[in-house]
């Protein structure tokens, strides 16, 4: 099962989201805040795979930038991926404008809240009794969802392996995962090269994984396979 946060915020202004992550911590829930002023680019490495709700503020600057806050959707969230998006802003009006940019890079929200800050008092509302149903809400509008992609093992650790995973084949999009080697209960006599098919069913706090052999040959479509070389052991890897 992958750990990392659950809930993301970006913003400008670190102190207008204190009271959301104070009662996420709350709730013993996992958090992250990336902050949003232009000319610090703190942009995540990597997508993040276990985030599912994010919050996320319109204005960096004072025009709005519908490329910025689309920017910072593509930059924390997989495509593909099943996630809220809480837009918490001074002003929500230009909402429709990022859900279309959103629906052209296929990063659209399974649901969307507008939470504008001008309707709370920051320094003393308590957002916990709110976050909670927003949580309720999320799970239960969450069924199991089912992603299977191939794989290809390049290096044998002692209790786990690192695989290249094809998780996309248009565009192509290759990324590689650490998983354990208990996952690996199926494959017979694992070795670096080997093919695999990958399975993930996912509901809200678990997931499950099954990995199988695959006895194709997919030599061709992992050519791109040495991008990866020099990269084991960094925080590149996801953990599967």
């Amino acid at each position: 099962m992958l750990i990392g946060p659950q809930v993301a915020f970006v913003d400008d202004i670190k102190a207008q989201i204190e009271p959301l992550e104070n009662a996420v911590r709350e709730l013993h829930t996992g958090s992250i805040y990336f902050d949003a002023t232009p000319h610090k680019n703190s942009f995540p490495d990597v997508p993040l795979e276990t985030v599912e709700i994010l919050f996320l503020d319109l204005f960096y600057k004072k025009d709005f930038d519908v490329e910025i806050s689309a920017q910072w959707v593509k930059s924390i969230i997989p495509q593909h991926s099943k996630y809220t998006l809480v837009v918490w802003s001074n002003d929500t009006d230009e909402v429709q404008d990022l859900l279309d940019l959103l629906d052209e890079i296929n990063l659209t929200p399974a649901l969307y809240y507008l939470w504008q800050k001008t309707d709370y008092d920051l320094k003393s509302e308590n957002f916990k009794e709110k976050i909670e149903g927003l949580i309720k809400e999320v799970s239960y509008g969450n069924k199991i969802s089912h992603e299977s992609f191939f794989g290809e093992v390049v290096e044998i650790e002692e209790e786990s392996i690192l695989v290249n995973c094809l998780i996309s084949q248009e565009p192509t999009v290759f990324q590689v995962r650490r998983f354990d080697k208990d996952l690996l209960a199926n494959v017979e006599h694992i070795e670096v090269g080997k093919y695999l098919i990958i399975n993930t069913y996912t509901k809200p706090g678990a997931r499950l994984i099954d990995i199988f052999e695959l006895k194709k040959d997919l030599k061709k479509e992992f050519e791109v396979q040495d991008l990866f070389k020099g990269l084991e052991g960094s925080a590149f890897f996801i953990e599967g």
